[in-house]
């Protein structure tokens, strides 16, 4: 293990004790070895979260009370947009919680060393989050069905759809009210299937979602993951109380406004830029930005 790692890895159990961090986040991807990752695990001696793009990631039995894997879509992002993802996801998984306070130890993936240590309190650091953001899903709402809506989403800001950009608008939870304030743009392509045949879930959904992504309109996703509807138009009984950031337009503002008068939560994809906003209770919680140029590791 490279003497950058070691050093900053003492540094981080030292730190982590002061500041009374409830748990160490470990990017893991920047460790190319199991037996490396283990050994830091256990160097770190503190409560850990690892955060990896791996779906096939597995903890060895004897480290699994101490530590919980996170996995992140597996796609190219900022640094900070690694740790916003694996902030919130841990949040949906009632890992970390509000007033929490964090320590992330990152770096470039396979790089074998870590050299970035920042410190995060939940609900209080105003660039990655805002009210809500740590307690972030409607009580209907499974966490993996969220995971797996910000999955596609991510892939559809960064990769677009053959080659082109493409928006998305994605509703989840609280259907009923969401769709007592929407109506169909053009006939629904789910309407008439199985609930199994149409569950997000499914990674065989995947192509059809990225592939209706280009028709106008959002998607309506109930809490356990079936498509309700795509191609749906928001008409948001609520207005929002605050403007939305300057450059967001019609799509976003729907997708903020649907959740003001319902308890869904709203994640946009930008047509024109790639990233990706999450909403709740009228106001975004979490942006996402599409890496820029080669440096898709950089903060």
């Amino acid at each position: 293990m490279k003497m950058l790692t070691r050093s900053m890895v003492r540094h981080a159990h030292a730190i982590a004790r002061e500041v009374g961090a409830r748990v160490v986040l470990l990017h893991a991807d920047v460790i190319e070895e199991d037996a490396d990752l283990n050994a830091l695990i256990e160097d770190v001696n503190f409560r850990i979260i690892l955060v990896s793009r791996r779906c096939d990631f597995t903890l060895p039995e004897e480290l699994r009370d101490v530590c919980r894997v996170v996995q992140l879509p597996d796609i190219a992002m900022t640094r900070a947009g690694q740790v916003k993802v694996a902030t919130l996801v841990a949040a949906a998984e009632d890992l970390v919680h509000a007033g929490d306070r964090i320590l992330c130890l990152t770096g470039v993936d396979r790089s074998g060393s870590l050299d970035t240590i920042m410190v995060l309190d939940m609900g209080t650091e105003i660039e990655l989050f805002s009210a809500g953001a740590a307690d972030p899903l409607p009580p209907d709402v499974s966490p993996a069905v969220f995971e797996r809506i910000l999955n596609v989403a991510s892939e559809l800001g960064v990769e677009g759809r053959e080659g082109r950009p493409v928006g998305a608008l994605f509703v989840v939870g609280d259907c009923e009210r969401v769709l007592s304030q929407s109506h169909q743009l053009v006939f629904n392509p789910f309407h008439g299937y199985p609930e199994e045949e149409r569950n997000i879930l499914d990674p065989r959904l995947e192509e059809t979602i990225k592939e209706f992504s280009a028709v106008d309109g959002a998607y309506i996703i109930r809490g356990d993951g079936v498509v309700l509807c795509a191609a749906r138009y928001l008409a948001p009984r609520g207005k929002l109380e605050e403007p939305l950031p300057q450059g967001l337009g019609a799509r976003h503002e729907a997708g903020a406004a649907i959740t003001v008068t319902t308890e869904a939560i709203s994640v946009c994809v930008s047509q024109s830029t790639g990233t990706v906003s999450i909403f709740k209770r009228g106001r975004m919680i979490l942006d996402i930005q599409k890496p820029r140029g080669r440096h898709a590791d950089g903060l």
